[in-house]
């Protein structure tokens, strides 16, 4: 999933909230585009974004979408 300003618009509705031009740019890079050969899921990206809106940071959660396995062997996932 990746999301566009309407989605912020949105978000910013429903949670009564107000997101500053600048953050909504570093949000729109960040979520944008696929992060292949993963995909964002929709409970990343708001947990993400609420992260990052509360700290100034984004957390490191992205969602396995095919191609090689991510992890070395032997940890599991």
């Amino acid at each position: 999933m990746t999301i566009n300003r309407k989605y912020l618009r949105e978000l910013e509705k429903s949670s009564f909230i107000f997101i500053p031009e600048e953050k909504k740019r570093i949000i729109l890079e960040r979520f944008g585009t696929e992060p292949e050969p993963y995909v964002w899921s929709d409970q990343d990206i708001e947990v993400q974004i609420s992260n990052f809106l509360g700290c100034g940071e984004f957390v490191k959660s992205i969602q396995w979408n095919g191609g090689p396995d991510p992890l070395p062997p032997g940890v599991p996932s």
